[in-house]
Parts: C-alpha cells; structure tokens; sequence
C-alpha cells in the first residue's frame, strides 16, 4: 500500500487514481449513458467527497474534471459542473452513515472512503433475481456473507432514498446490490478496492448467470465448503487484496492515459 509524506500528496493520489478508476470502467464497457458514478473521501476535508460531474466522459476523465461535495447534504462545495442527483445522494448518504474508514483518523474497519456504482449488464440482470451469489467459484467466495440486499424504490433523487439505501450497508459488506439497478461497491480502504470489487463482481454475475443457464434438470452445483470459503476470503478478500488486484489495470491505463488522467 502508498504511504504519503503528507494529506496534500493523498489528495492527489485518491484525485487521480479516482480519474483511472473511470477511465478503465469504460474499458470495461461499464459507461452507459450519463447513469454511473464513482466517488472518494477527501483526505484533507474528510467532511467532503470527490465525485465525477454528470455527462463526462469516463473515457477522459481527469482529475481537475472531478466535483467536490459535502458529505452531510451532497451539496457542491467545489466545481462548476452538475453532478447526477443520485450520486449526492446516495454517496453522501452513505459517507454519513457509516464514517471514515480503515486506517484513517477517527476511522473504523466498518467505516468507507470510497464508492463506485456503474450500471454493467450482467450485474444489472443478476439484480433482479433477488438473490446473492452463489459460492460456486473462488472469485465468489470472496463476497460470502457481505452481500446486502436493497430493494428497488424507484430512481434515486434525493437524500432520503439515499439514507435508506445507506442503511442496508452494514459494517461487513462489500457490495450492496441494488435490485433492478445494479451493484453498489464500497471501498474500506481505497477507491481502488471498491472499483475491484464492482469489476469482480460482475465477472462473478456472469459467472452465475453461465451456470445457472447451463445446469440440466436433476443436476445441482457443486458447492465449496464453508472452511475453505472462509479462507478464500481470508486470503482475497481484504482490503488491501482489492487494491492489489486492481493494479494491473492501474499501471495499463497510465499506460494509456499518457498522464491525461493527472492534467
């Protein structure tokens, strides 16, 4: 993990990194639309939060692009750009709730610094079935037991459904799925985590969604047991394990950014 000669040189770090995370979404395919948004504490003014503005491009994001808002009413603090009204919503909401998180000044392994919500197509049609993930591969175990379920109210425009949707995250989950929506990740540590585990999760979503349609009548999975999905989960799962894993596609897209994400 980064360490930091100062709350300045953080700043920058979450700012750019949080500038990576959008443009390899996009790579992904994840960029639908205006619909999508990613977000991270700031270190400096940890009342507020960096988020993208509504109708760029994840695909050139930059970190001066970014908008600061409050955390206690989602209200601009800093930037000129609109920002989508259920991202303040939901993100300052969240924030609120639950405090900061691992590691930092005041902060709590249940606490969160980051939140990445994209609207991929596998994780979208896993939503809707009312169900978590089964643990029928290693990727899976990772989310065993830190899967909330959030029923569907309607699209999120102000910070009352966003409270409501906050108060479905409890201190051990990794990913919120928001039923006939998508998935909310959530970072204890990094943005880089919360982005991992929104990518792994929808890779895990296809994953399921393969399975299920393959399985012939009279056949049944092939479950792990709980031990060894609990010490799969020890050993991916982490914190810092979401960051780690997310590297290599950090390092790809400074490749292809060429510094564009730092402007």
């Amino acid at each position: 993990m980064p360490t930091f000669s100062s709350l300045e040189e953080e700043r920058i770090y979450r700012k750019e990194h949080l500038a990576l995370i959008f443009r390899i979404l996009h790579r992904f395919g994840f960029a639908e639309g205006v619909a999508g948004h990613c977000s991270v504490r700031d270190p400096l003014q940890p009342d507020t939060f960096w988020v993208n503005p509504q109708g760029k491009s994840f695909a050139l994001m930059r970190q001066s692009d970014l908008i600061q808002c409050r955390v206690e009413d989602g209200d601009i603090v800093k930037g000129e750009l609109p920002v989508d009204a259920s991202a303040t919503s939901i993100h300052s909401q969240v924030y609120k709730a639950v405090g900061r998180g691992k590691g930092q000044d005041g902060g709590s392994e249940s606490g969160i610094e980051s939140l990445v919500h994209v609207h991929s197509p596998y994780t979208k049609a896993f939503s809707a079935l009312n169900r978590t993930l089964d643990m029928i591969s290693q990727d899976a175990c990772a989310f065993y037991n830190q899967q909330a379920l959030v029923p569907f109210a309607g699209g999120v425009f102000d910070n009352q459904e966003g409270a409501r949707i906050a108060s479905f995250v409890g201190p051990q989950h990794k990913v919120a799925i928001l039923q006939n929506h998508g998935v909310l990740s959530v970072g204890r540590l990094s943005i880089d985590e919360a982005a991992w585990w929104q990518i792994n999760f929808e890779m895990c979503a296809k994953a399921q969604i393969l399975a299920d349609s393959a399985l012939r009548p009279g056949e049944k999975f092939v479950f792990a047991s709980e031990q060894n999905i609990l010490s799969t989960r020890e050993e991916i799962g982490t914190p810092e394990m979401g960051w780690f894993c997310l590297a290599a596609y950090v390092e790809e897209e400074e490749w292809h950014s060429k510094g564009e994400h730092k402007l």
